[in-house]
């Protein structure tokens, strides 16, 4: 009994010290807390720094009446790549667009089988139905090509056919071949368009055009024209005066205006319903441009015949050009705005170079910055990013560089910031 006395005494003793060297539960809650807010403090310092930001100085535009001269009857809008529509004129309705439906036939089969420039793409094998629809045409006093059963043809001047002498027979040939039947086209031409933005354009019966009922509007042609003239193969065919396909031999373009007053294709279109319709492109290079250039898009529907619609397009794209300039938007050493770090050190910054750009007179100029992460202490004249002026799609840059010394984030805000 007395052994096991002294057993628990000593048991006892050993747990007491024991307990007394172990930290009470307050003590390990403190160091803790200590340890996270020591790990809290350094991940906030050398977390990344936010994204320094800049208010930008407002540019200047020339704003003008701008005169166009638009044709007498019909309607008409015009555009330029980048810079979207120009002008409207006369009722922007919806109405017959004739042979320019084939350019939406074009980009359509493109789509589905695309070419790059200089390739001819598969031959095609036409057969009776290809005759039948040559037959139907011409029958109906539509623009055809002359085909042949077992005949074949490129893609490549399958295209040519549908787009220089305008053959609404290939047009309909090649949208059953890209797509098995007209149906088949007219469901993909239509939500191709709605895809493309044309919400006034509906594709209807055939691949040609020749149906009233494919209608659209000036506006939406324009559109349709940039892209035409975007695709390269497209802006490859369209720039030809004349072209040899089988069976038919040589074709020509019905674009009698091609290369006059530097006019490019695009299109032409004509029947009763529709009346005389020419989609066309001009470029222009403003002087001091160096090289750059803009491309003129219109449309003209509705004319009394296709003659007067083609005679109609030279004037209303050369009245557009003076409009057009290569202008310097900024100078060099200009403010281009005010830069402000997050730990409110700011400098004026100012391009270091001029910024010119290519203009439409009272369009607005638009500026932009690219800026890199500061991290530090930077001098005067450092550079901090890029200084971008857009108009329309055209855009011009140069350095940009701070005015004024600009302090770093010190330590207490590195660690305090939330």
């Amino acid at each position: 009994m007395v052994t096991l006395g002294k057993q628990c005494i000593m048991y006892s003793m050993r747990y007491s010290a024991r307990k007394r060297t172990r930290p009470p539960k307050r003590r390990r809650f403190f160091r803790l807390f200590v340890l996270l807010v020591i790990c809290g403090v350094a991940f906030n310092y050398v977390r990344p720094l936010p994204h320094v930001e800049a208010s930008l100085s407002p540019l200047a535009s020339e704003h003008s009446d701008v005169q166009l001269a638009w044709p007498a009857q019909g309607a008409a809008a015009l555009g330029a790549d980048g810079f979207g529509t120009l002008g409207l004129h006369g009722p922007q309705t919806m109405r017959p667009t004739a042979s320019i439906a084939k350019i939406i036939t074009t980009l359509a089969v493109l789509e589905k089988h695309p070419l790059k420039p200089g390739e001819q793409g598969p031959a095609l094998t036409l057969t009776r139905a290809d005759v039948d629809l040559y037959s139907k045409y011409y029958n109906e006093g539509g623009s055809y090509v002359q085909v042949a059963a077992g005949e074949k043809i490129t893609e490549y001047q399958a295209l040519e056919a549908m787009l220089l002498p305008s053959a609404n027979n290939m047009a309909d040939s090649m949208a059953i071949w890209a797509f098995g039947s007209i149906n088949n086209y007219l469901t993909y031409a239509n939500s191709m368009v709605k895809h493309f933005g044309l919400h006034q354009t509906v594709v209807a019966a055939d691949a040609s055009g020749f149906s009233p009922e494919t209608k659209s509007t000036p506006a939406d042609l324009v559109r349709l024209g940039e892209l035409a003239i975007a695709n390269p193969v497209v802006a490859q065919i369209v720039t030809e005066k004349s072209a040899v396909i089988p069976v038919h031999g040589v074709i020509y373009s019905a674009n009698s205006r091609l290369g006059i007053s530097e006019v490019i294709g695009i299109k032409t279109g004509l029947t009763d319903e529709a009346g005389g319709c020419f989609l066309f492109a001009s470029p222009y290079s403003p002087k001091g441009a160096g090289g750059k250039s803009v491309t003129i898009v219109g449309a003209i529907m509705g004319e009394p015949n296709l003659n007067v619609a083609m005679n109609s397009a030279p004037p209303l794209a050369n009245s557009a050009k003076p409009y057009f300039s290569f202008k310097t938007a900024v100078k060099a050493g200009q403010v281009f705005g005010t830069l402000t770090t997050p730990w409110l050190a700011s400098s004026e910054v100012v391009a270091k170079d001029d910024i010119s750009v290519l203009a439409w007179r009272g369009a607005a100029l638009t500026p932009k910055v690219k800026l890199a992460s500061i991290n530090r202490s930077l001098p005067g004249g450092t550079q901090v990013g890029t200084a971008i002026v857009t108009s329309g799609g055209h855009f011009g840059s140069a350095p940009l560089i701070l005015q004024k010394a600009i302090s770093g984030p010190t330590w207490q805000w590195r660690v305090k910031r939330l």
